[in-house]
């Protein structure tokens, strides 16, 4: 008889997954990446911020009008409704999570 915690894994990749909050009472929800070079999401935007946490590898944003370059270590915030993308650059795995300002996450895909 205890509390029963969730899991952000996915089932078939144990090192990335998601959490969506409103299941279990948090106001927040989150992506956690694992990425080879050359991957990323497609042009998007939330209606909310996004925040990510780079933890290892490298990426460039596209954010708005801008590209920026980012580490781990790094954290950069896309602001609601502005557009933004990612790609693992680099020869490492692009290790991230990125935070939703949100219980439920929402994506409007541009492209």
């Amino acid at each position: 008889m205890g509390i029963e915690l969730p899991t952000w894994r996915y089932p078939d990749r144990p090192t990335a997954g998601s959490f969506e909050g409103a299941a279990h009472g948090s106001d927040v929800s989150f992506f956690v990446v694992d990425m080879a070079p050359g991957e990323g999401p497609k042009l998007h935007l939330h209606p909310y911020s996004e925040t990510f946490l780079l933890q290892a590898g490298s990426a460039r944003f596209e954010l708005g009008d801008e590209s920026i370059d980012a580490t781990a270590g790094d954290v950069l915030v896309a602001p609601a409704q502005t557009a933004h993308r990612f790609e693992a650059v680099g020869s490492q795995r692009l290790r991230l999570v990125s935070v939703h300002a949100a219980a439920r996450m929402e994506t409007t895909w541009l492209a």
